[in-house]
């Protein structure tokens, strides 16, 4: 079954390749069934328990809390801002930071750029609400770009995740592509042939030391390896895990890799989860696939994600949820006490204007939590809502979901938070 043509959105998300109308029958499959045992359905029940319960008095609507630095067309984020990986304040950082990143129209010696990617920037808060952008050590005020031109990363780069070790310093996780030509359609692209590298901060991220590619693209997943998260790390015995996506010409999936080393080297695990059939795939809220995703360990005895999906038929941007049965996300497929992903679906109760979540993969009940521009999203992510990550804030139970979002074809993106002040992640428990 064929997708949509993709109309020109400009930089849409780190998920949609706009601009590129050649660009078609997105499909995705459907995920791997839960694997049930007692454990596991001990803390399904809980979680279960935990998550739906609805708040159904009126919020306020969201805002940008991070917005393009319009009046500076030579600064990094002129154009556009994306993709935050917020670190609460520590030992070492009393304050909050942000890591985004963002271009100022276009990539490297002028390539059209068709995502919000390009160089990483780095903003500080006193309450990871109110932000002030730091100027980085780049000409173009950014922390970390790409690389020269014959480089695996000389076209555009991201931030994916940054990991801040018990002595402070700061590992990032970011991705980059090359000028390598990849045929797409009629055409030819530069910039999608991305892979995953590592830097290394010892300046609270102010300035950065890239050691190079760290996961290589596989052919058998797809074009690139991209945007990864790290799902667990453990400085005791260096045990790490990461997700990241990749794109086999017609649909998104998501992979995952283990590192034995403390994140230096990493050995690939296998597809994670994947979007949903593509019987089902034209008005399913993940239809094109699975794209940029958040994690949260040790939540009701497993591993939470957010993930973001995009339906064939409208091209509409939503955030969905799956659950692990490991808190610490033991992501490798085959683990038998690991586990698998497993999707939410969302049942709504009209009738008690609540609702409760179950696992399951029928695509007729698997529901978004937040959809663009509707409940407590305000209007300026009416096209897109993107990008998720979450953080538990340090204080209390609550959770914070920092995203990206857009108005429509002509706006800029900005970035945006919304909470739930008692952990929950129905639609109805997000506040602005």
């Amino acid at each position: 079954m064929k997708g949509p043509t993709l109309i020109p959105l400009l930089v849409v998300s780190s998920f949609h390749i706009a601009n590129r109308s050649s660009v078609a029958a997105f499909a995705g499959s459907r995920t791997t069934p839960f694997h049930r045992n007692t454990h596991h359905e001990t803390s399904t029940r809980r979680a279960m328990t935990a998550i739906s319960s609805d708040n159904d008095s009126p919020h306020p609507r969201s805002v940008p809390i991070l917005t393009p630095s319009l009046d500076d067309p030579a600064r990094f984020d002129h154009g556009c801002v994306a993709n935050p990986v917020v670190l609460p304040p520590s030992q070492n950082q009393p304050k909050w930071q942000m890591y985004y990143y963002g271009n100022a129209g276009s990539w490297e010696n002028d390539i059209p750029c068709f995502l919000p990617t390009g160089y990483t920037g780095l903003a500080e808060s006193d309450d990871g609400v109110h932000w002030e952008k730091v100027d980085g050590l780049l000409e173009n005020k950014a922390v970390i770009g790409p690389g020269q031109s014959e480089e695996w990363d000389g076209v555009q780069t991201g931030v994916g995740d940054v990991i801040r070790l018990n002595n402070g310093t700061l590992i990032m996780y970011y991705f980059g592509g090359s000028n390598e030509e990849l045929s797409m359609g009629p055409g030819t692209i530069l910039g999608f042939r991305m892979r995953i590298g590592r830097a290394v901060s010892a300046d609270h991220g102010r300035s950065w030391k890239k050691t190079g590619v760290c996961l290589d693209y596989d052919e058998t997943e797809g074009l690139f390896a991209s945007w990864p998260r790290i799902a667990h790390h453990d400085e005791t015995n260096d045990e790490w895990r990461m997700i990241y996506h990749a794109f086999n010409g017609t649909r998104w999936r998501v992979f995952g890799a283990n590192s034995s080393d403390g994140g230096i080297t990493w050995q690939r695990d296998g597809l994670l989860l994947e979007g949903t059939s593509e019987e089902q795939m034209e008005d399913a809220f993940d239809g094109s696939g699975i794209g940029t995703r958040a994690i949260l360990n040790d939540w009701y005895n497993g591993t939470l994600m957010v993930y973001e999906g995009v339906r064939p038929s409208d091209g509409k941007h939503s955030l969905g949820v799956a659950w692990h049965p490991s808190p610490t996300a033991d992501l490798k497929t085959d683990d038998p006490k690991g586990g698998k992903w497993s999707k939410f679906a969302y049942q709504t109760q009209p009738e008690l204007n609540s609702g409760t979540f179950s696992f399951d993969v029928d695509p007729d009940t698997v529901q978004p939590i937040l959809e663009p521009g509707t409940g407590v999203l305000g209007g300026w992510c009416e096209q897109v809502i993107g990008t998720p990550f979450l953080v538990r804030d340090p204080k209390n139970k609550s959770i914070r979901l920092y995203h990206c979002g857009k108005a429509g074809p002509e706006d800029k993106m900005s970035i945006g938070m919304v909470t739930s002040p008692d952990g929950n992640i129905s639609p109805k428990s997000w506040v602005a």
